[in-house]
């Protein structure tokens, strides 16, 4: 059984590229456009090896899933994926948060990254 990735973004086709790439690494992809459905996913499923988080998102954002997942005690690890530059990034619990990368990202480097933390 493939491992899975939660791929949280608001944006469709972001969702789309994330999963095709994940697909593409060997793993399983499940997606949700915001971070309340994210909160569900993730009170719902233990097969998560890693997550995908869009900062700026409507309805619940980003930093709201990452404060549910530190409530939580999460060990799965998080790629912060923003479109905001290192300036305006707060600052994040590193434990939950392993990486932070810039939109638009190298997806090769992003794919590698994901393989690696889920090992």
């Amino acid at each position: 059984m493939a491992k899975t990735v939660l791929i949280i973004d608001d944006d469709a086709p972001t969702r789309g590229l994330l999963t095709a790439v994940m697909v593409r690494a060997g793993l399983a992809a499940v997606v949700a456009s915001d971070g309340a459905k994210a909160i569900d996913i993730i009170k719902t499923r233990d097969d998560l090896c890693c997550i995908i988080l869009d900062i700026m998102m409507p309805v619940v954002d980003g930093t709201a899933v990452l404060a549910h997942l530190s409530s939580v005690k999460s060990k799965v690890p998080v790629i912060v994926c923003t479109a905001v530059g290192p300036r305006q990034t707060p600052e994040f619990d590193l434990t939950i948060v392993r990486a932070i990368i810039q939109k638009p990202f190298d997806i090769e480097q992003l794919a590698a990254m994901v393989t690696s933390l889920s090992e």
